[in-house]
């Protein structure tokens, strides 16, 4: 028999008594949005416990106090490899008697499934059957418990309304709390000895589960002594730096509690840089370089974010130390080498991410990587011949030998034949029997590219010098056309005593008609302009004695 539904429309206790009254045998499945608990019944009476978060019997043990560890792992080995269970082992080797086994073990279930049923929420589904199927612990059920279902729904009952309260103060399992300096504890509490334990395990450390685990028989009044601790303020909630403080305390003796901490410290800040940095070092320590590599590359997006780059780029690398498989580092190295301009390290980084892509067969994104690098450095012989391969393994032969042959033309054009060379001989290797290509090696081999580039340079020189020598000669007849003008025109002037006669008007026009003459020459530029301000300047003298004169 199958019967399943919603606990929305039927309530718990009346399907828990129904099981009862009617003595089935199966497995009760509660689900929610936490994950699945499972309850297995026997003769309606409880079993076991299968919960999400519930340790294993042996385990509950040990954080009872009534197991240590050594003698735990020590009998775990035993049975290793056999059939037999833990607790027979611990019986026989008289660690424990069978009875105070089941006596604790039916106090664990107790507690357990009355706090399950006091908070259960979600379907439900019970399936008959006289097997519990995976999942139950073995050494619970080498046991046999059976638990009625009354008391347990009546201890669950009374538990109700002091977890409403409890979530209040505790409303996540996963917060830390711990006991203030100076606080006491109130004369009129519960269980003095149980309080005075959870008091001493409140250090910050733990989380609010790891308390009350600490408690496994009496997990319920940990949670109660907690939310009270809190009210009363004998309890303060662990921040942020005080949880690093902790792992910090203890990152050499306990690496894995102190990352712990940390990690739960970053659910709740996770861009703190100093939790970030003890996440990283706490990570590769333990061995865990993958895990390391994310906390520096979430260390580096931090950064960037405040737009520190150097601090950014020092994340990244030691990220691709830990990771250098990681292809998101190397572009996230090869995008700030670009964007600053670090031609030698934007030309490295990408390479290696070409490397890494090609080896999955990623090559469409190799390419274009390469088509980046080649904006940045298009004469790189290695990128061209990379970028060729990259189209050859993307299926596009053609484009590959086009583009090696028109950056060969390029790079003879800039006298660099042995990078040319290369990329015909690559051109060979992709297409055997290109014409072009093998003419290309023929013809820089013997050497005739070089040859025409002299002839080209000495026709240079040639056309150079005939032009230097063509323009000097013409400057020189102008130069000399205009110094043979000026003499004529000072023999004129002086001839005609034109100064003597005062006829500064009339040599002033001579000497214009040499400056129009001959614009451009060095003498008509220099000498010229001397000689007209000196006219120009008795003229005003003779004409200012005139008007004197008159007067």
């Amino acid at each position: 028999m199958t019967v399943s539904g919603d606990l929305a429309t039927i309530d718990l206790a009346d399907l828990l008594q129904n099981i009862e009254v009617h003595s089935r045998t199966g497995t009760l499945s509660l689900t929610s949005e936490d994950g699945t608990d499972k309850i297995f019944f026997r003769d309606g009476h409880v079993a076991m416990l299968a919960g999400r978060d519930r340790s294993p019997f042996v385990e509950l043990l040990v954080a009872a106090g009534y197991l240590t560890r050594k003698k735990l792992e020590a009998a775990q080995k035993k049975v290793k490899g056999t059939r037999r269970c833990v607790i027979e082992l611990l019986v026989g080797a008289r660690v424990l008697t069978i009875d105070d086994l089941r006596a604790l073990a039916a106090d664990f279930l107790t507690e357990d499934v009355a706090n399950l049923v006091a908070s259960a929420k979600g379907g439900f589904q019970f399936v008959e059957g006289d097997k519990p199927g995976p999942g139950f612990d073995p050494d619970e059920a080498k046991l046999e418990l059976s638990l009625p279902v009354a008391s347990l729904i009546l201890e669950a009952t009374r538990r109700v309304d002091h977890w409403v309260e409890i979530r209040k103060f505790l409303p996540s399992d996963s917060l830390h709390f711990q006991a203030r300096e100076g606080a006491r504890i109130r004369e009129d509490v519960e269980d003095p000895e149980l309080a005075q334990c959870v008091v001493d395990a409140l250090d910050g450390s733990r989380s609010v589960k790891e308390v009350a685990d600490l408690c496994p028989n009496r997990r319920f009044l940990a949670y109660k002594l907690m939310a009270e601790f809190v009210r009363d303020r004998v309890a303060r909630p662990t921040g942020t730096e005080d949880l690093l403080a902790l792992a910090q305390s203890m990152e050499k003796d306990q690496p894995d509690r102190a990352r712990q901490l940390v990690r739960r410290a970053l659910d709740s800040e996770t861009h703190n840089l100093d939790l970030l940095a003890a996440e990283a070092r706490l990570a590769e320590s333990l061995g865990e370089e993958t895990a390391a590599a994310t906390a520096h590359k979430l260390m580096a997006h931090v950064h960037l974010e405040a737009g520190r780059e150097d601090e950014a780029l020092k994340a990244f690398e030691a990220g691709k130390r830990l990771a250098p498989t990681d292809a998101s580092l190397w572009e996230r190295t090869l995008a700030l080498a670009l964007s600053q301009g670090r031609k030698a390290d934007a030309v490295r980084d990408g390479m290696q991410l070409v490397t890494l892509y090609r080896a999955p067969g990623l090559h469409v994104r190799a390419r274009e990587v390469l088509e980046r690098l080649l904006r940045l450095d298009p004469d790189g012989v290695d990128l061209n011949v990379e970028f060729a391969r990259c189209c050859v393994d993307c299926g596009e032969p053609q484009e590959a030998t086009t583009h090696l042959a028109r950056r060969g033309k390029i790079l003879i054009g800039k006298e660099n034949y042995l990078g040319a060379r290369s990329l015909y001989e690559e051109i060979l290797d992709i297409e055997p029997g290109n014409r072009e290509a093998g003419v290309s090696i023929e013809m820089i081999d013997k050497e005739i590219f070089v040859r025409r580039r002299e002839r080209k340079r000495r026709l240079i020189r040639v056309c150079l010098t005939a032009c230097t020598v063509t323009v000097v000669g013409m400057f020189a007849c102008t130069e000399f056309a205009a110094r043979l003008a000026c003499i004529e025109t000072r023999s004129l002037i002086s001839r005609e005593r034109m100064i003597e006669q005062r006829q500064y008007q009339d040599a002033i026009v001579l000497w214009n008609g040499v400056r129009d003459r001959h614009p451009f020459a060095l003498t008509t530029l220099l000498d010229v302009p001397r000689q007209i301000a000196d006219l120009r300047e008795r003229l005003q003298e003779m004409t200012m004695v005139e008007m004197g004169t008159d007067k």
